[in-house]
């Protein structure tokens, strides 16, 4: 009798055993598939994160933010000025400043205009580690930063313009209502001999330059432009820097767009601007 007991002690250990050691095997395999779905979860979470901000087509829809980019290279005195006229007369705008390596006090400015609010956000690279003063590369970095706040728009402005009077709310009214892709804010002789009018409209009053090219001094995209056309390339061209404006004039001649160039809103503070001095 005890030698059954025995046996049967016996097989039922066994039994506890090799009930254990499948059930361990199954739930390792049910974790592990788990944490394989988890990381592949994971993984097409960053893809499409980093898709979004790569891509047009999968930028976050419309918000309403305003964003103004300036790009400047050791010329702090300039971008103050300029953007704090910016502030002055657009203060809900979202401003950023791309930094591609100012060696001047630029980097100590900077930090005094985001504490006071005037600067919201500051993209700033040490010296030499970037193209120094390649006006298409920051706008891409800030075009990245910019995707995630759903902006309504883009503005970009050259650190030596300065804005005279508010201007976004006709910007969006010439895109909305006009059927305006850009709205150019620089408009002096130059210009008009180099991006001649090929037509004319009425806007608050005023006669409005209509063209198919613009210098990119300053210059704002509604969203639709943005998603259409995407950021400027860089490193084209001979010279590498301000190729933002050969970009987006080749993309209004080949989908007979339209820009619009604001009178009187930006002035060029007294200085060669930074492509000319740079060549």
């Amino acid at each position: 009798m005890l030698e059954v007991l025995l046996v049967l002690c016996s097989v039922t250990l066994l039994a506890v055993v090799v009930f254990s050691v499948l059930l361990y095997k199954k739930i390792r395999r049910t974790h592990s598939r788990s944490m394989d779905e988890m990381q592949r979860w994971v993984v097409s979470s960053l893809t499409s994160i980093e898709t979004r901000l790569r891509y047009q087509a999968e930028l976050p829809p419309t918000g309403n933010d305003d964003v103004v980019i300036v790009v400047s290279r050791d010329r702090s005195a300039l971008l103050s000025a300029c953007v704090r006229s910016i502030h002055h007369y657009e203060p809900s705008a979202t401003i950023i400043v791309v930094d591609p390596g100012s060696a001047d006090e630029t980097s100590a400015v900077l930090e005094e205009l985001r504490r006071s609010g005037v600067v919201r956000i500051v993209i700033a690279h040490a010296p030499n580690t970037v193209a120094q003063w390649q006006k298409g590369y920051g706008i891409h970095e800030a075009w990245r930063v910019a995707a995630l706040l759903h902006p309504r728009s883009m503005t970009v402005f050259d650190d030596d313009m300065l804005l005279q009077e508010p201007m976004l709310s006709d910007c969006r009214e010439l895109c909305d209502r006009q059927d305006v892709d850009v709205v150019a804010l620089q408009r002096d002789a130059t210009q008009v001999k180099n991006h001649p009018s090929v037509g004319i409209i009425e806007h608050k009053a005023q006669r409005v330059d209509i063209g198919t090219s613009f210098n990119g001094a300053a210059f704002y995209l509604p969203w639709k432009t943005l998603t259409a056309w995407g950021p400027p390339p860089y490193n084209e061209g001979k010279r590498e820097s301000g190729v933002e404006d050969w970009y987006y004039s080749r993309a209004l001649a080949s989908s007979n767009g339209r820009v619009a160039f604001l009178p009187r809103v930006v002035e060029q503070q007294g200085v060669v601007s930074l492509r000319d001095a740079q060549h």
